[in-house]
């Protein structure tokens, strides 16, 4: 059984898949306009400062989703799906899944987003199987916590946990990401794949020898 495991933002998707949802439920008047500032200070203190992804993830959930009931943001998201959502998707990736499916490869998306977005991506996509980082609702049905946050250490354990499952030799892996924050997943194929890289993650790739797209 040959594996093909994808990350998804700017690997699947042109950019991040979370962001694009927010600019939607902006557009449909969820929330103001000028609630991007914030995200976008977020963005920077994470891609250029001292914020760690496990933080971003904590004040975005702090800032806009706790309390909002996960049945309203469900149905958003089959709306935001149904709008296009196409035209997001980075063709070069998004043509080496579909060559995978068509060779009946077992199709997996790892993705740090959440759980409600990336899921019904992956359904989109028709891939076999994903995992993602997960958000915890109370009884009521609304958001209430994080509970994991799924980072390129559990990716390959995710990996791992395949291979046994099919049997299958990490030879049969290939693994497509763009961040340097998956090197733990992209280093447990046979083959990895790197997307869009930055100027990091690029030299990295020459001097492994990894494919770049």
């Amino acid at each position: 059984m040959q594996i093909s495991a994808f990350d998804l933002d700017h690997t699947l998707v042109g950019t991040n898949s979370s962001l694009l949802f927010y600019r939607y439920l902006i557009e449909r008047g969820i929330y103001r306009h000028a609630s991007i500032l914030r995200t976008f200070i977020y963005s920077m203190r994470h891609y250029f400062f001292d914020l760690t992804l496990k933080e971003l993830h904590e004040k975005v959930f702090e800032r806009f989703l706790k309390g909002a009931p996960l049945a309203l943001v469900q149905e958003e998201v089959k709306r935001f799906l149904k709008k296009d959502f196409y035209r997001f998707l980075y063709y070069p990736t998004f043509s080496r899944l579909r060559l995978a499916q068509h060779e009946g490869h077992h199709t997996v998306i790892l993705s740090t987003g959440p759980s409600f977005l990336v899921g019904p991506i992956a359904d989109y996509l028709g891939v076999s199987e994903w995992g993602s980082s997960m958000y915890s609702v109370d009884k009521e049905g609304k958001f209430n916590g994080i509970d994991s946050i799924f980072l390129g250490e559990g990716k390959a354990s995710y990996i791992r946990q395949l291979t046994q499952k099919f049997k299958t030799d990490f030879q049969e892996v290939t693994v497509y990401s763009d961040s340097i924050e998956d090197l733990p997943f992209l280093s447990i194929g046979g083959k990895a794949v790197v997307v869009n890289p930055g100027f990091k993650m690029k030299k990295i790739s020459q001097e492994k020898l990894w494919e770049v797209i």
